[in-house]
């Protein structure tokens, strides 16, 4: 099954909901878990969703990105995202920022990271009318085995107009596939703080008629 067909095969309501909640919920996992060493660059390409199995014919509302990420310093790494699934809608999506750590690890208190990013969306063909959503988040995490990474942590996204803030909380596992390949599975509560059970939303994938349960998974390939 094509990407095309299988967009059209999903349920509208269920596609509309999950490219608004994922906008304003941190749109998967395009950002280190941990900063990257000074000088090194990885890909990242990142798929996931809502989990939707009543209105999708593969369980959840697919959403895709694919970026790059690069530590500048020991300390602070850049990452730029592209959101590929919203070529299908005629709309171009990109999501430009920076991560920085706090701390490090130290035996069982765990290295945080802070992040900030800009996420941007234009309609083809209109620039007039493109919606730019500031984005924050911090994280966790312990090295429970070499080069495995268990984490938690949340997203805050802005909206301009009207103006909201979305909480998104989560919570995954990074662990090495090779020396240079690994995988990155994440569980997360978009918009947590907003009542999903009536209107357009309908409460699909709600937990407790709050926000939408969603899951990723995240290929990263250091160069």
């Amino acid at each position: 099954m094509t990407a095309s067909s299988l967009l059209r095969n999903l349920h509208p309501i269920a596609v509309y909901f999950a490219l608004s909640v994922l906008i304003l919920s941190g749109c998967g996992s395009g950002q280190p878990v941990r900063v990257l060493p000074e000088g090194s660059t990885a890909i990242i390409a990142s798929l996931g969703g809502p989990i939707q199995p009543s209105r999708s014919p593969i369980g959840f509302v697919p959403y895709l990105t694919a970026g790059i990420e690069h530590g500048i310093t020991d300390d602070v790494t850049v990452h730029g995202n592209l959101h590929l699934l919203m070529a299908f809608f005629a709309v171009g999506g990109i999501d430009i920022g920076a991560s920085g750590r706090l701390w490090r690890q130290n035996d069982a208190l765990p290295e945080v990271t802070a992040s900030a990013r800009l996420i941007g969306f234009m309609k083809f063909g209109d620039p007039v009318s493109p919606r730019l959503y500031p984005d924050v988040s911090l994280n966790a995490s312990w090295e429970v085995a070499d080069r495995t990474l268990a984490y938690i942590g949340t997203h805050t996204t802005f909206q301009w107009k009207p103006g909201e803030v979305f909480i998104s909380p989560f919570v995954g596992v990074q662990f090495p596939l090779s020396s240079r390949f690994s995988l990155q599975t994440e569980l997360i509560w978009q918009a947590a703080n907003h009542d999903t059970r009536v209107g357009l939303f309908e409460g699909l994938s709600s937990i407790g008629g709050m926000g939408s349960f969603g899951g990723f998974v995240a290929g990263v390939f250091t160069l």
